[in-house]
């Protein structure tokens, strides 16, 4: 669901990015700035997800993107949390190129609240949630944080001598860092370049606007970075400060220095107010919740055939060659179970040497999504993979655990 992929981003925006606290600073003094610093990322997650630690606080992020000195992309949030009513309210205000935005979600026990100035109506989601537990949860305590983090260990590597601490004679300290273009790794480059590539691409093709922010595709590098995190006697950041400047050429070969400065400080801990939008004369829209009203779908409508196209590139356009083919023979909300197999047209003979055709059986962890498919009697993992339904459509989602292959995963169901 939108509101919750929002909620989630927002949150581990403010627990990857900006509250940092110290553990112990008795035993800090013998640590490097660059173990401190991880110390206190790890201790403020446990801090800010923890009813027995805090029971509220309000996070303020901001941004400025800049263009050669234009600003081109800006967002200021508000969010606040209350951990012992679960609750949570995030009002962002964010402009792209001359389109401003204005956004709030809202969730407590009894459901969501959700508001995008674009359609100017308020969404509301009945739900009971009472019996939940709270939905904020520690990345650093789940089973991936151990190898992740020795990645970005291995990732930053001297880097680690660029962070230092120092200590006011207040007791609080500043954790800070700075990096010229010639101390920044080829690697980080590389990862930077892809990742906003990827981001442009993407938001090229999902969004009926244009994005304001431009397309850098060539020579791209970090250029500098630099920040600092003000930490108070308690061991609580009270703001991050954080800029960059990326640089690179667009299609063109026209230059772009993207300079983004980040701000972000907490406040109110332990008294914040979390207050329900009023929402009486305004445009209202109620819903049931997507994710009950999807368990009952009903499975036995799913029998039948799907197709699915085989595309390649070739002399500049794409060219279909074939059809992929899952024939579900069998459905409840526990299995699925039919046959998966490819069909190519004449003069693509070469492909069919390699045609998949198996009979499957998947078994669901949560209808009407996520079920895990197996060839019948096989332990191949070629032949595994990811199964699930396109609740009110007439579509299934099929798609391989490994292969080198980029398809669409979705199937349409065929009609005689």
């Amino acid at each position: 669901m939108k509101m919750r992929k929002n909620t989630a981003m927002i949150i581990s925006f403010a627990v990857g990015t900006m509250l940092f606290a110290t553990t112990a600073f008795a035993e800090a003094v013998s640590k490097s700035g660059y173990d401190q610093f991880k110390d206190s990322i790890k201790y403020s997650a446990d801090v800010i997800t923890s009813t027995s630690m805090v029971s509220s606080y309000t996070v303020d992020i901001s941004y400025v993107l800049k263009d050669n000195g234009k600003e081109v992309s800006s967002s200021n949030s508000v969010n606040k949390y209350d951990l012992k009513n679960n609750s949570c309210i995030n009002t962002t205000t964010t402009t792209e190129g001359s389109t401003k935005t204005e956004s709030v979600f809202y969730r407590d026990k009894s459901g969501y609240i959700n508001y995008n100035s674009n359609d100017g109506v308020y969404h509301v989601i009945e739900k009971d949630m009472s019996k939940e537990e709270t939905w904020l949860k520690n990345p650093f305590k789940e089973k991936e944080a151990a190898d992740l983090e020795k990645i970005a260990d291995a990732l930053v590597g001297s880097l680690k001598d660029s962070v230092v601490v120092s200590e006011n004679s207040d007791g609080s300290k500043i954790i800070s860092g700075s990096l010229s273009e010639t101390q920044i790794p080829s690697l980080i480059n590389a990862v930077v370049s892809y990742q906003f590539k990827s981001r442009y691409s993407w938001y090229e093709n999902n969004s009926n606007n244009k994005s304001a922010v431009p397309q850098i595709t060539q020579d791209v590098f970090v250029k500098e970075v630099k920040g600092n995190a003000v930490v108070d006697k308690n061991g609580l950041i009270q703001s991050v400060l954080a800029t960059g400047v990326l640089h690179g050429k667009d299609d063109q070969g026209k230059e772009h220095d993207l300079t983004f400065d980040f701000l972000s400080k907490l406040s109110n801990v332990n008294s914040t107010t979390v207050n329900k939008p009023d929402i009486s004369g305004k445009k209202v829209q109620k819903s049931a919740d997507y994710g009950e009203s999807y368990k009952n779908t009903k499975p036995e409508l799913y029998v039948g055939t799907y197709k699915n196209n085989i595309v390649i590139e070739k002399d500049g356009k794409f060219q279909k060659i074939g059809e992929r083919i899952v024939d579900i023979e069998k459905i409840d909300k526990n299995t699925a179970s039919g046959r998966y197999h490819e069909e190519y047209l004449k003069g693509y003979e070469e492909y069919a040497a390699s045609a998949k055709d198996f009979k499957f059986e998947a078994k669901f962890k949560d209808f009407p999504y996520s079920a895990e498919f197996n060839k019948v009697g096989s332990s191949d993992k070629s032949t595994s993979g990811y199964f699930g339904l396109v609740p009110y459509s007439a579509c299934i989602n099929f798609t391989f655990m490994q292969s080198y292959e980029v398809y669409n995963s979705v199937f349409d169901r065929v009609f005689n």
